[in-house]
């Protein structure tokens, strides 16, 4: 089974659709933004090579995603390094 790995978004952040291929996704995100009611941006995102099309009728933009850095971890904290949080101050 092939990985549908483009993912449409509408501009409140729901996803709408899934594509296998980036040339399907991206017409039909075109047709999307220019339908009425539809919030833009639209936008694809490609998680395999970390890009995001930001799309509206007329125009598109590529952002390629900055690289992965590790601030801290979620679970068992004996296993995993913890970044240090801030501390809390207390007004009365």
């Amino acid at each position: 089974m092939a990985t549908r790995r483009f993912q449409v978004y509408d501009g409140d952040g729901e996803l709408v659709a899934t594509f296998r291929e980036w040339e399907a996704a991206h017409s039909w995100a075109h047709r999307r933004a220019t339908e009425a009611g539809t919030r833009i941006p639209v936008q694809v995102e490609d998680r395999v090579e970390r890009r995001t099309w930001t799309i509206e009728a007329d125009q598109c933009r590529l952002t390629v995603w900055r690289r992965h850095v590790e601030y801290g971890y979620c679970g068992r904290t004996e296993a995993r390094p913890v970044a240090a949080g801030r501390k809390h101050v207390y007004v009365s």
